[in-house]
């Protein structure tokens, strides 16, 4: 490790709260929401044909920055840390189990309330270890919290920033460049073209196998940003110009290859396609290079904590799709029409999830806050 880094890495944490990477965080959310927007809608079953349902295009392309833009959080967050990996390092994973399994459990009373469902002992288990209802990202999270310690001993012994030039760019042709040639169908005809996003029946021109592990690459680009913040620093505004130009290109591309058909949601739209990883990575890039200073500090701390309810509420959010979307449906029959109705849905959803989240984090913390009540009083009582 050289000094440079060794000084950032035990320089004291700052006393407030990063207004930015709350920011972030929210977004990553309310885009979670409303990517399930189009999930349940009916948006995949219905061709782009209409100005309304290009415009739900883009917002789904655009959406789809929500999960990258957590793992980018992960990134940046933890590789600045020596984490060691001991006992009260893997403690802190109860942060993240225990809410994971009491919204899990709600999900339970849900299907048992509303679908009059009867669990066997089996079905009871799985409930928890499967991670459905959108907890696919729980069990993700689990495995890269337990590596976390080694990735940043890979990554303070890099020593030069060519070497993580080297290790950034190796990840990326592992797991994103794969879909920038693997997405095409040479000989097909359905619509007649190569071009057409109704099918995945593509060819494989370049090795694939090692796509599995894009979170790593997150992770490291996260590990990035961090490191170099201030030498990469620029004006919001040209950000915001790179962001923009990103989306518009990527979002152009997949319209075009969309014409007449359903929206894709094959590999060069996942989390892992070359557009969806410059869009996410512009846009924190964008986020945290916007000046914050004048933000009043009642709404700081209203951030903070809805920043910190985003896990929760995102597993909380599979509970309020499923208690609306059929009926919101059924209301508004025309796919186009839903489009006005998107702001108001997916506020309504955040707001039950953030309650739901709120009551899973309230079981996790109030044991603990019990306990360091017990303990400051056994302290004051032994000194009298």
């Amino acid at each position: 490790m050289t000094k440079e880094s060794q000084v950032k890495l035990n320089a004291p944490a700052p006393k407030h709260r990063d207004f930015n990477l709350d920011l972030i965080r929210i977004l990553a959310l309310v885009f979670v929401v409303s990517v399930h927007f189009f999930l349940h809608n009916g948006f995949y079953s219905n061709t782009l044909s209409t100005l309304n349902m290009y415009i739900m295009g883009l917002m789904r392309t655009l959406f789809l920055c929500c999960v990258p833009l957590f793992m980018l959080l992960t990134g940046y967050l933890q590789s600045s840390k020596e984490i060691n990996p001991n006992k009260h390092y893997y403690i802190k994973l109860l942060k993240t189990l225990i809410p994971y399994l009491v919204i899990m459990f709600i999900d339970m009373l849900y299907y048992i309330i509303r679908e009059n469902k009867e669990y066997t002992l089996r079905e009871a288990v799985e409930n928890f270890t499967s991670f459905t209802h959108y907890s696919w990202y729980v069990e993700m999270y689990i495995g890269l919290f337990l590596i976390a310690p080694f990735l940043n001993i890979l990554w303070f012994n890099l020593k030069t920033r060519k070497n993580e030039h080297i290790l950034i760019i190796t990840l990326l042709i592992l797991t994103v460049v794969p879909y920038l040639f693997n997405v095409y169908e040479f000989d097909g005809t359905e619509n007649g073209s190569f071009w057409s996003a109704s099918n995945n029946d593509y060819w494989k021109l370049f090795p694939s196998w090692w796509t599995g592990i894009y979170p790593l690459t997150y992770y490291f680009v996260g590990a990035y940003l961090r490191k170099y913040k201030e030498a990469l620093k620029m004006k919001a505004i040209y950000a915001f110009l790179i962001f923009l130009g990103v989306f518009a290109l990527f979002g152009t591309y997949t319209l075009s290859r969309s014409r007449g058909v359903a929206l894709s949601v094959f590999s060069w739209t996942d989390y892992k396609s070359p557009g969806i990883f410059l869009m996410s990575t512009s846009l924190f890039y964008f986020i945290n290079n916007i000046n914050f200073k004048k933000v009043p500090n009642l709404v700081r701390k209203c951030a903070g904590k809805l920043s910190d309810l985003t896990f929760g509420a995102y597993l909380g959010s599979w509970v309020m799709d499923y208690l609306m979307y059929n009926h919101y449906k059924a209301q508004i029959p025309d796919m186009d029409d839903r489009l006005y109705y998107y702001v108001p849905i997916v506020l309504f959803h955040l707001c039950g999830a953030f309650v739901i989240s709120f009551f899973a984090n309230a079981v996790y913390e109030i044991p603990s806050l019990l306990l360091a009540l017990h303990r400051k009083n056994k302290a004051k009582k032994s000194k009298t």
